[in-house]
């Protein structure tokens, strides 16, 4: 582990003081600083390297803000495992655990390799055009401008096709069941369960409530009504789709690999962070 990334929300002031205080440390013990090539000034005020392909070119990543720099990371991520350590300076933090004055301490760990590290479930998205991309959250497929009902092919596995008609659907692993699909009524789910969940919004016929099944069965759907539909990759990246285009949805087989907080559980999370149990 000799190239620690720091992934930080530039405009959080939190992330920039305690990123500096990261790089001082990781410095300090002999190692390679790495920052996005958008933060060279950064780079250049803590003596640190930028990258293009930081996914690539980490041996770690150290991401420093909350559940959304998280999912910005995931993106960042390429064609290998990369050891994340989630520092929580958002208000959610459902994925991010490790609190700021545990950082240094957490990274301690994890360098010597001494750290306990799980594995959480992506999805692996094939495009319209091909493109094959991952998420760690969820797949959205909803209106991009007009609220109107879409109507959608499903098919799971080598199972026939059903309707679903509604505002929209959401497919998503199981760390990201306490985000959208949660907020659409659909259930919370373990993250050590690999499972994809179908959840409609505002559903019409169809598919009524949230479907789960098997991780690796693969799903596709088919778009077979409406206008300036658009897909939604983990609340950042956007497709526009059309009428008769499909996509493919199916377990990736590279997943993210996390350091989970020995101070709180799952069911501590759930409590601090949604009002829950």
């Amino acid at each position: 582990m000799r190239r620690i990334a720091l992934i930080l929300k530039r405009s959080e002031q939190q992330a920039v003081v305690l990123g500096e205080r990261l790089s001082r440390f990781i410095k300090e013990d002999g190692r390679d600083v790495l920052l996005e090539s958008s933060q060279a000034d950064l780079a250049g005020r803590w003596g640190a390297a930028t990258s293009d392909r930081i996914g690539d070119d980490a041996d770690v990543f150290v991401v420093l803000g909350g559940d959304g720099t998280i999912l910005r990371a995931a993106s960042l991520l390429n064609a290998k495992t990369v050891p994340v350590l989630g520092v929580n300076l958002g208000r959610v933090g459902y994925m991010a655990e490790i609190s700021p004055d545990e950082a240094e301490s957490e990274l301690r760990l994890l360098l010597d390799g001494s750290a306990e590290l799980v594995k959480r479930m992506m999805l692996q998205v094939t495009l319209p055009d091909g493109r094959v991309t991952r998420v760690l959250n969820d797949v959205v497929i909803h209106w991009g401008a007009r609220a109107r009902l879409i109507d959608l092919g499903v098919r799971m596995g080598d199972s026939r096709e059903i309707e679903v008609r509604a505002d929209g659907l959401i497919l998503c692993t199981p760390i990201g069941s306490s985000a959208y699909s949660y907020a659409a009524n659909g259930p919370l789910v373990h993250p050590d369960i690999e499972a994809m969940l179908l959840t409609p919004i505002c559903p019409y016929s169809g598919l009524l409530r949230t479907l789960a099944i098997p991780a690796s069965m693969e799903t596709e759907l088919v778009l077979k009504r409406g206008e300036e539909l658009t897909l939604t990759l983990d609340g950042h990246a956007t497709v526009r789709l059309e009428t008769g285009q499909s996509i493919r949805i199916v377990r990736s087989p590279l997943p993210f690999l996390m350091v989970k907080s020995r101070s709180r559980d799952y069911f501590d999370v759930l409590k601090e962070k949604l009002g829950l149990l």
